[in-house]
Order: structure tokens, then sequence, then C-alpha cells
């Protein structure tokens, strides 16, 4: 297609299939393995799933092995195992032989626009977003660089191309500045919001509140140790609920239920059967997403205060926030939500700011601007 300007949102061309699609091949690189669950991984396809319903063309590019189930006109192209590398208190499982990277360039070479997230990263990340034309970039991570590390990515930063930056969050973006040199856009973490929620005058998991954890059992910085605290706590206390826990990784359960790993196909059906999401997040966190998933499906928020917590909660107006790390303001906040049930239709619509629906076309803008940079 002609360099300028893309074709506006929804305008498209005849198949012979029937079904309509614009000109744009859009190459969207995830850097961390589909085949771990993850927010960058369930931001990427959530953003391939919009953009192909209205008529783009998407490659998602990613480290992995496993298949992964997407929609029609998402193709998926699995850069094969990924070795982990510790950061930021967690574990990325990234892609970073040379030949990994060499298929990530070929699978790059006919798109119209590339979009890279976390461009910075070891591996496929970085070699797609150097030898990419028509560059967006997107940042995630929130976290202090030391000097050298920043004297480190702000070189790997100016290895890059011309290219139109945005960050997911405020912290995201403060982050992004001190590593890169220059100001994203803010633009944030997006979902695909399901149906509203059936009305519920009771609790949604039974006959007593649910009380959920969202995440890796085994990761400090995701809290695990509070949640279970918080359960033991509670049952101490004589409060009657459930304490349930949804993601991977290995954890003593005490009075918790481990729940396992839930696809995000199943995530909405399942954060539906609870009522209060527990996000006890310790550190490391740009963003929100577990709080604006159990927000679309229904569900109370109580959360730790973090810097992108807040922002969701303030920005949502409901929810409650507690001091990181402290186990009795968690429980009070926990009772004060199940006291008083807020209504989960509510709950659901507060969601929409983070809609595929508002945030997909600002992204979309960024690819427009992209192609007039060159």
């Amino acid at each position: 297609m002609p360099y300028g300007s893309l074709p506006p949102t929804g305008s498209c061309c005849s198949r012979s299939s029937g079904k309509g699609e614009s000109d744009v091949h859009v190459a969207l690189l995830c850097p961390y393995s589909l085949d771990v669950p993850g927010g960058v991984g369930t931001h990427v396809l959530g953003l391939a799933t919009w953009l192909a319903a209205r008529g783009d063309q998407v490659t998602v590019i990613a480290p992995g092995t496993r298949r992964v189930s997407v929609s029609d006109g998402v193709s998926v192209r699995l850069m094969g195992r990924s070795v982990n590398l510790p950061f930021n208190g967690s574990v990325a499982q990234l892609a970073v032989l040379p030949r990994q990277c060499r298929a990530a360039l070929r699978a790059i070479d006919d798109a119209d626009v590339v979009h890279v997230h976390e461009p910075l990263t070891p591996g496929i990340a970085f070699a797609a977003a150097r030898g990419a034309e028509n560059l967006v970039v997107t940042h995630h991570a929130s976290f202090t660089p030391s000097r050298i590390l920043t004297t480190v990515l702000r070189r790997r930063a100016a290895a890059l191309p011309p290219r139109v930056a945005v960050a997911v969050s405020v912290a995201a973006q403060q982050s992004a500045t001190v590593t890169t040199g220059s100001i994203p856009q803010i633009i944030g973490n997006g979902v695909l919001l399901p149906d509203p929620p059936p009305e519920c005058h009771g609790w949604r998991g039974g006959d007593r509140p649910r009380i959920a954890f969202l995440g890796r059992l085994d990761e400090a910085r995701k809290g695990f140790p509070i949640f279970r605290a918080v359960a033991e706590r509670a049952r101490e206390a004589g409060m009657d609920a459930d304490f349930v826990a949804l993601g991977p990784g290995r954890a003593a359960p005490g009075p918790v239920r481990l729940w396992g790993v839930v696809d995000d196909d199943m995530l909405t059906r399942t954060l539906q059967q609870v009522d209060v999401l527990l996000a006890p997040n310790l550190f490391g966190e740009s963003f929100g997403l577990i709080l604006v998933e159990a927000l679309a499906a229904g569900c109370s928020v109580v959360a730790s205060d973090l810097p992108g917590f807040v922002d969701v909660l303030a920005t949502s107006r409901t929810g409650r926030t507690f001091p990181r790390g402290d186990v009795d303001a968690a429980l009070a906040a926990i009772q004060s939500v199940v006291q008083i049930p807020e209504d989960p239709v509510l709950l659901h619509k507060s969601a929409r700011p983070w809609s595929w629906d508002v945030l997909g076309p600002l992204v979309r803008e960024q690819y427009s601007s992209a192609v007039r940079k060159r």
C-alpha cells in the first residue's frame, strides 16, 4: 500500500470469501512466551482480535510451542521454546536464539506496520524493532533501573529506527522516559469487553462470598502469601467466605483452594463466579489489567495501593485499596465490600474505558502516525 496514512477503521475492500478486509497488514510482536499466561500476551491477542474484526490482516509473533486459539483474520507465528530470564521480580520467557531473531524478521517482512511490545527486551523484540519500517512500540514495564542498566537501555533505544512510542500507564511512561529519553503517549491496556453479567441478588459463587486471587502463585511480586494470610485471618475472625486462587505456580494453599490455570476463554466465566478480587501485589505492576478483567466480569475489587492500581480504580470510580502488605487492612476492605455488595452490571460498565472499542482506535491512530514518519 502507498505510504502516507492508513485507511480509516472499517474501510475495506471485497475478498472472494465475501468478507471485508482493508489492505493493511499489522505485525504484532509479543516478546514473552504465549505458553505462559501473562498481561502483555493478553493485551497483544486482544488487540489482534479487535484489529482483525475491523478488517486488518494481523500476524502475531511470539515465543511459544503450544497452539494458540485466535479469531478469524489473525495468524500466529510461534518462534519456539523460550529461555527464562529473571527481571523486575518476575521471570521473562524470551526467544533469544539467532535463528529465532531471523525468523521474527522474516515474519515482519511484508507488514505495513510493525508494533513491537517491550522493544528493548533481548531477543526477537529488539531484533524486530531494529529491522522494522513503520514502527510502533509499546512500553509495559514499571521499574527503576540502575545507572548501568539505564546506560545500556539508552544505547539500545538509540539503535532503533524512528518510531511512535506508547506506554500503558503513567508508571510505564516514567520508566520508558528514563530508559529511552523520549516521552511516550499513554494508551492503557485493553480488554475485549464481554457481555454484561447477569443481575445477581445473592453471592455469585454459592451460599457465601467468594474471594479470588489472580496471578502466579510463586512470583513474589504478585503477593500470594499476603492473600493466604488474609484467608487465614478471615478464618480466625469467623468470616464465612471461600478463598480461591487462579494462576500457575506452586504454593502451600493453607485455607485457599487452588483452581489452577484458567485460559482466556474461561477467565471471564470463572470471574463471574467470584464476588471480590483481592489483588495484594507488592511491586513491579505498571497497570492493573487484572483489576480491569475483574471489573469487566462484574467482580468487586480490593487492591494494594500500587500507583497503577490506584489509577485504574480512580478512573473506574469503584474499588478499595489498602497499604501493600497490610493483611488486617486488606481483610477490613474485603469485609466492607461484602457487607454492602456492589451491582455486577455497574461494575461491568466501569471497565468500559479499557475496552478495545475505546482504545483500539487510539492505537490505530499511532499506526497512521508511524506511516507518516517515513
